[in-house]
C-alpha cells in the first residue's frame, strides 16, 4: 500500500513547519537584516565584512514514527575592526610616536609667509 501523503524533501520545507509556518519568514528577515549590516560594515570600514549563519535541527522520533524537530539558529554579524596604534620603544622602556631611528621633518614658518622644511635628528 503506497502513501499519498506529501513527502518533505527540502530543508526549506522542514524549516517551514516550525512555529506554524512563522519561523522561516522570520529567519529570512533576520538574514536579510544581517546582509544589510554586512554591506554597511563593508562601506563604513572599506573592507570585506564576514558573518556566519548556523542552523541546527535536532530530531526525535518516537516508537510510532512521529518525529519532532527542534530548530535553533544563530546569526553572528560582522565585528568592527580592532583598534590599532603604532609606536616605538625608547631606550628607557617608554613608548613614543616618533621612530627614534628616523629623522623628524617639520614644516615651520620662516617669516614673511615663507615656509621651509626643517630636519631634526632623532632624539
Amino acid at each position: 500500500m503506497s502513501s499519498t501523503s506529501p513527502v518533505l524533501r527540502s530543508i526549506d520545507q522542514l524549516l517551514g513547519l516550525a512555529d506554524g509556518g512563522d519561523y522561516l519568514p522570520d529567519l529570512l528577515d533576520r538574514i536579510e537584516a544581517n546582509n544589510i549590516e554586512m554591506r554597511q560594515h563593508a562601506q563604513d570600514y572599506a573592507t570585506a565584512a564576514t558573518s556566519s549563519i548556523t542552523v541546527k535541527i535536532t530530531q526525535k522520533c518516537d516508537r510510532f514514527g512521529q518525529i519532532e524537530l527542534v530548530i535553533e539558529d544563530k546569526i553572528v554579524g560582522p565585528k568592527p575592526p580592532k583598534h590599532k596604534a603604532v609606536g616605538w620603544m625608547t631606550g628607557t622602556g617608554g613608548v613614543t610616536t616618533h621612530n627614534p631611528a628616523q629623522s623628524r621633518m617639520e614644516i615651520r614658518d620662516a617669516g614673511e609667509g615663507r615656509r621651509e622644511l626643517q630636519i631634526r635628528n632623532a632624539e
